[in-house]
């Protein structure tokens, strides 16, 4: 890894936590000199679209979580941090529903979630099946995140559902605002016509290939892909809508957001699922 910090180090030593739905112990190593860390939150699931005959929009896509990284001094840390780390939302499975939010990501010195034992959150609110991200982390009200020095990074909204004209998907741009992304929406239809899915536009030196949505009738939009080294991903694509049942969202790579179904007469699936969060320590000795 990259010494940013130009810190003199022998050694480094990286844990990556994965969401396991209960709190999770790290423990200090003997001589540890620095810990640097990375908190990603949870992706929201994508929404299912309204069903029917008639024209109808197509389903949002889920959020993504937000993102906190930092680095304290060791000695001003405990011998034990507790990590609670955020879950994806499930994609909904019903007419109209919005997708599970995602969980936020937690670091503290006790396995609480109250701000006075916190070294930081990945976000303030979580995300959902919404165009709008969740609220950036203020790392300030986190009380013992005041020990290092900390960023913030805002989660970054889903693409929204596409229109009664029919419209397609809202895409989404990867590496645009942040490391991971929303999904991308599902495709709505008039009566008589269906539309595509969004995408996820990832041209890049890292991440290549484009996430796409479905695009003939029905089709299920494409899961996110990414890379844990360098840490970047993407949602889901949005399914494409249809005359009858109605394409599927894809799932979002780690802390990104599901993709929004495309609306139909019925759904196959509905909504991608978020993915989960990820907390990472590394030591430096």
């Amino acid at each position: 890894m990259m010494d940013v910090f130009n810190i003199p180090s022998s050694t480094q030593n990286t844990i990556t936590f994965y969401a396991t739905g209960n709190w999770q112990t790290w423990n200090k190593p003997r001589n540890a000199k620095m810990i640097e860390i990375f908190c990603l939150g949870g992706g929201a699931g994508g929404a299912g679209a309204p069903l029917g005959g008639t024209a109808r929009n197509g389903g949002n896509g889920g959020a993504s979580g937000g993102i906190v990284r930092g680095i304290i001094p060791a000695f001003l840390l405990p011998d034990t941090l507790y990590i609670l780390v955020g879950k994806g939302g499930a994609g909904s499975t019903l007419n109209g529903g919005l997708g599970g939010a995602g969980g936020i990501s937690y670091i503290g010195l006790q396995p609480s979630i109250s701000e006075q034992t916190l070294i930081c959150k990945s976000s303030t609110t979580n995300p959902g099946s919404s165009t709008t991200g969740p609220t950036i982390s203020i790392v300030a009200l986190s009380a013992f995140g005041n020990l290092g020095l900390f960023t913030a990074i805002a989660g970054v909204g889903g693409g929204g559902g596409g229109a009664t004209t029919p419209g397609p998907g809202g895409s989404q741009n990867a590496l645009a605002t942040s490391l991971v992304t929303g999904g991308a929406g599902g495709g709505g239809k008039s009566s008589t016509a269906f539309a595509s899915g969004g995408s996820i536009n990832a041209a890049s030196a890292i991440l290549t290939k484009q996430v796409s949505g479905g695009v003939t009738s029905g089709q299920n939009g494409e899961d996110g892909y990414g890379t844990l080294v360098p840490f970047c991903g993407t949602g889901g694509a949005g399914g494409a809508s249809s005359l009858t049942t109605s394409g599927d969202g894809g799932n979002g790579f780690y802390g990104c957001g599901g993709g929004g179904s495309g609306t139909g007469t019925a759904l196959a699936k509905g909504g991608g699922n978020g993915g989960d969060g990820l907390v990472i320590i590394t030591v430096i000795s």
